[in-house]
């Protein structure tokens, strides 16, 4: 599991709230925030990511395995899996095989190929397009889920992924520290918009 932590600011104002309202309504409040900012991340990163990278917004989702808020809302955590997503799901599309090699004739073998192949392609970030995985192929896994495959050089063969969506967002993309940026504005606003909504709910009573 790899994780991120960051340190959230503008709660100043909420801060000098805690000397007017009782303790329970401190935690309510507090609760309040800490749902509604843990909510708004897995569609943050996964709008951030779906922007650059040719992945869907629920792949993406599914390896945000945690988010952890500070119970004062000064830090966050997000937790995600190391599992990274496979080829087949950056939009692989298989190769094509070469056609209509001609006979030379005499015992000369065959001739080059009229049409030659295509090897398979993916398409992980948007902006380049789709790019050659040469010598790769696509296969069923025994779990019956397609898989893009490749041989090493003992010849064995072994399954193809494209980046985890912890290291997009970790630092090893040209959008990370935009993303992560944008991932803090946001924990940041729905705190404190769970917050407020709390301390409303409970000045009505409620």
């Amino acid at each position: 599991m790899a994780n991120v932590a960051f340190t959230l600011d503008g709660l100043d104002d909420l801060r000098r709230m805690q000397g007017f309202i009782s303790y329970a309504t401190l935690e309510k409040a507090q609760r309040g925030g800490i749902l509604y900012a843990s909510k708004a991340v897995p569609p943050a990163v996964a709008k951030g990511i779906r922007a650059s990278y040719n992945i869907k917004s629920q792949r993406i989702k599914q390896d945000i395995s945690k988010v952890t808020i500070d119970p004062t809302g000064e830090s966050a955590t997000i937790h995600f899996s190391r599992r990274p997503p496979t080829l087949i799901q950056y939009g692989a599309k298989p190769g094509t095989r070469a056609k209509g090699q001609p006979g030379l004739g005499q015992g000369r073998g065959w001739g080059p190929a009229t049409r030659p192949g295509k090897p398979l392609t993916a398409n992980i970030i948007r902006a380049q397009g789709r790019k050659p995985i040469a010598g790769a192929f696509i296969a069923r896994g025994n779990s019956g889920n397609q898989v893009v495959l490749r041989r090493n050089s003992q010849g064995r063969l072994f399954a193809v992924y494209g980046p985890s969506i912890g290291s997009i967002f970790l630092g090893r993309s040209a959008i990370s520290t935009d993303l992560q940026a944008t991932v803090r504005n946001r924990i940041n606003e729905q705190f404190i918009k769970g917050y407020e909504r709390a301390l409303s709910a409970a000045a009505r009573g409620r």
